[in-house]
């Protein structure tokens, strides 16, 4: 047994069990995946790598799609259009003809109803394969859902981090104002300030734990977990600076135009189009699509170049504020500081810190925001 307890609908957890006794409540088969790669995905820890395939297995609404896409599997333009048609003939045929008031106005409703059937068959440009692009493209926007969550699961809890620090800084400090005002040198506004900061201090840190438990719950739910359930999240691998030396918004538009879910999705619509119109329309669509595209890319890579910078930088400031905590640990030794500056000199350096971690996990984000712009994802207008 696994320690995970997935979370899925009644009716979705009855065929997924009838269908793979005695497993996880996966979509794939068992078949479809090594048995390390099972046991990774079901033990009790969530890791980076991982969520694309918790996504896929575990995530109700891909579990959802991928059900109802059964009602869609092979189906082509015509097949979808007469899916409407008979629709309409249903809603027609359910008219009653009587003449009571009551009769005529739900007559009246249901001919509506098969009118607008009819008028999508008419206008239908849609088939299988656009439902499986469409359900494709959520599942890998969940992804990236997840994956945000996840970086920012991890920015609070830097956050929280140097809230706490903060809170040991300004306790320290209401204490020495409180000593000197028993001896005269403070007054009663700078005692009340010093405690109103402590207080501040104490509801940002509640504050980042909410949007710490948040985000965990969130997480839980995405991937297949129950909402208060408590895996292990495992640290996000560090950033391989490599990778962007490899990045050419000009040689990867290519690759970005042939993946990407809108204009494929809309390049389809074109072929089953019936209608000059509705062709030309689609066509200025696709034009579109193919220049936001490639827009989108050049933002992304430089998103990346920027985000990088600040990496860079942040790696410099921590650098030379670890050099003014040597410092600063020698000067307490020496007892040439007090220990609310040897604490405020804690804190700077622990702030760089931060910042430095925050800023490698922004840079990891714009790396995945560019990857998902070459495959698939790009802003298509």
């Amino acid at each position: 047994m696994i320690n995970k307890k997935r979370v899925m609908s009644l009716g979705m957890a009855l065929l997924m069990a009838a269908s793979v006794p005695g497993t996880a409540l996966a979509v794939s088969p068992e078949f479809a995946r090594t048995e390390e790669e099972w046991d990774r995905l079901r033990d009790n820890t969530m890791e980076y790598d991982e969520l694309a395939g918790l996504i896929h297995e575990y995530n109700t609404t891909v579990q959802n799609n991928q059900y109802a896409y059964k009602d869609y599997l092979g189906k082509d333009r015509q097949d979808v259009e007469r899916d409407y048609r008979d629709l309409a003939d249903e809603l027609y045929a359910s008219m009653s003809g009587d003449d009571d008031m009551q009769s005529m106005i739900s007559d009246l409703n249901l001919e509506i109803q098969a009118r607008k059937m009819q008028q999508n068959a008419d206008d239908n440009v849609d088939d299988g394969q656009i439902v499986l692009m469409g359900y494709q493209q959520a599942e890998d926007n969940l992804v990236v859902s997840a994956q945000s969550n996840m970086i920012n699961y991890f920015k609070k809890q830097q956050d929280l981090e140097l809230a706490k620090k903060n809170r040991e800084l300004l306790e320290t400090t209401y204490n020495v104002v409180v000593a000197q005002f028993v001896q005269g040198v403070t007054t009663q506004i700078d005692v009340l300030n010093a405690k109103e900061n402590l207080q501040r201090a104490d509801q940002a840190i509640r504050d980042t734990e909410a949007s710490i438990t948040s985000l965990r719950q969130r997480l839980c739910v995405m991937l297949g977990w129950k909402y208060d359930a408590n895996p292990e999240i495992r640290e996000i691998p560090l950033v391989d600076l490599s990778v962007i030396d490899s990045m050419d918004p000009v040689a990867d538009k290519a690759t970005a135009l042939e993946k990407n879910y809108t204009l494929r999705i809309n390049k389809r619509k074109y072929d089953n189009a019936k209608t000059e119109e509705k062709r030309e329309d689609l066509r200025k669509t696709i034009e579109n699509n193919e220049q936001s595209i490639g827009a989108s890319l050049v933002s992304a890579y430089q998103s990346v170049l920027a985000a990088k910078a600040a990496y860079l930088q942040a790696v410099n400031d921590t650098a030379l504020e670890t050099q003014n905590m040597q410092t600063a640990e020698t000067q307490h030794y020496l007892g040439t500081i007090s220990d609310l500056q040897y604490l405020q000199q804690q804190y700077a350096l622990l702030s760089k810190q931060a910042a430095e971690n925050t800023a490698e996990l922004s840079l990891r984000e714009a790396i995945e925001t560019y990857n998902w712009s070459v495959n698939g994802l790009a802003s298509a207008g």
